[in-house]
Order: C-alpha cells, then structure tokens, then sequence
C-alpha cells in the first residue's frame, strides 16, 4: 500500500493566498458601492428641499473620484496575475535545466511591482475615505444651518461614513496580508543547485500557482462596471448589473435591500456563502 506524504516544498514559493484577492473585490461591491449609493439618496433627497448647483457639483466629482480609486485595487488583480504568470515561466526555464535568469529576473520585476501597487492601493483607500468625510461636511455646511430640514442626510451620511470607514480598515488588513504573502515570495532564488526541486515539488507549486493565475485573471472580474456604478446611475445602469450578476461567478448579489444590514454580519454572511472550490 502506498503511503500518501505531504509534499515539502524546500526550494520553491507557493503562491499568495488567494482570498485576498477575492475579499476585496467583494468589500468593494459589498461596502463601498452601497455606502457611497447611500450617501448619494440622501443627498437627492435632501437636494429636492434644499437645491444647490455647488453642492451638486461637489458630490459629482467625488462619484467620480471614488470611481478613480478603485483602479488601485483593480491594479492588483492585474499585477498579481501578472506575477503568476511570470514565475511560470520561471519554474518552465528551471524545470527544462536552461538558463532561467531572464525569466528570473521578469518574475523579480512583476512581483516587486505588486507589493508597490498594493501599498499604493492601501494609500489610495485611506484618501478614499478622508475625501468622501470632507466632501460630506461641506455638503452639510452649502445645505444650511437648518438642522432639522438636513437631519435624515446627516444622520444616513454619519452612518455610511462610519460603514466606509470600516470597510478601509478591513480591506486594507487584507491587503496588508497580501503585501507580506508577496514579500515571502519575493525572497524565491534562482539558484537551485543546493536545493535542487523534485519534479513532485515542481509539479505541486506548478499547481497551485496556475490556480492563483486563475483566479487572478482579466476576466475574472468587472472592474469597469463597479467603476461606472460609483459615477453614479444613469439610464444603462439596470442592463449593466444585470450583465454582472450573470456572467461573472464571484460578482456579488447587490440589492438596494441589504444596504441597512451591518457590515461585519453582511460580509462574513456574503463570504461564507461564497463558493471557493474553483480556487481550491
């Protein structure tokens, strides 16, 4: 009978984890949208007594600004993809016994790049949520002195700041976890002749960064579309999310219902429920 041992993996990295990854895009969709959609309800509503052109205009670009941010995160998919494939690459020109130090070197290049996007994209969020405070409390100030008219916006608007607030803290925690997962990849040498891999070894880390490559992959998730949904609605926004909902297997159910739910029961709720067998 064979004996089924765990592989020791002496000489190769395995891969970042890839919930990282995925954790984000979900508070993304989860906490980010709903909160800043909720800001932007109250700030109609409260725009139908109280109408400002300046107020207005504010609010728009600061739709349009949390549009921008989220291309820091979008940044990561891409670079952590594009490290996978570079150790491929790698781990091909080590498997074949051919001189590996491009492939090398392009896989030292790829992953330094991810550590520094997701350090700029922990940076990003902390302004994220500095700008959307800043920009609430001027609205608060052009809309008056009227305590009462603007009382549903202040309280919706303290409430969705506070939500925000969480979810930055979260979603960088996370990211921080990635950043360190990368830098112990970065540390992989290139010289393996006191640690020559086994093809066993080979094979397993071989696997499991193809499956991070997948889970990293271009079409893996709609970036562009939580992007033009944080510009705000328009006519084409129902097609839109529709498209998402049934394309894309890790895109969140969003509904305008699960706005009121907390966030830390809503997210642990959302990610217990999402299937990860793909990524396994």
């Amino acid at each position: 009978m064979i004996s089924s041992q765990p592989i020791v993996c002496v000489f190769l990295k395995f891969p970042p984890s890839r919930r990282p990854v995925v954790w984000m895009y979900e508070i993304a969709w989860d906490v980010f949208l709903p909160q800043l959609n909720r800001i932007s309800e109250a700030f109609e509503a409260v725009q139908a007594t109280h109408p400002s052109i300046e107020a207005k205009k504010i609010w728009l670009e600061a739709q349009e600004n949390a549009s921008e941010y989220m291309i820091y995160l979008q940044d990561i998919t891409f670079t952590s993809h594009d490290t996978a494939r570079s150790f491929l690459r790698f781990l091909k020109a080590l498997q074949s016994g051919r001189d590996n130090s491009e492939s090398y070197r392009s896989f030292r290049g790829s992953v330094s790049n991810a550590i520094t996007r997701t350090g700029t994209a922990q940076e990003g969020l902390l302004e994220l949520r500095e700008e959307i405070r800043i920009v609430v409390g001027r609205i608060t100030s052009i809309l008056g002195n009227d305590a009462t008219d603007i009382s549903s916006f202040i309280t919706e608007s303290s409430q969705s700041l506070l939500e925000l607030a969480t979810g930055v803290e979260e979603c960088n925690a996370i990211l921080e976890e990635h950043r360190e997962e990368l830098k112990n990849v970065q540390r992989q040498s290139s010289d393996e002749k006191n640690n020559q891999p086994s093809e066993e070894e080979i094979r397993v880390v071989q696997e499991k960064w193809r499956a991070f490559e997948e889970v990293t992959g271009p079409n893996v998730y709609r970036w562009q579309a939580l992007r033009h949904q944080l510009q705000g609605p328009d006519d084409s926004d129902e097609s839109v999310m529709t498209s998402n909902n049934s394309t894309s297997p890790t895109m969140p159910t969003y509904s305008s219902m699960n706005r009121r739910i907390p966030f830390w029961r809503k997210f642990f709720q959302h990610t217990s429920c999402l299937s990860l067998e793909k990524f396994s």
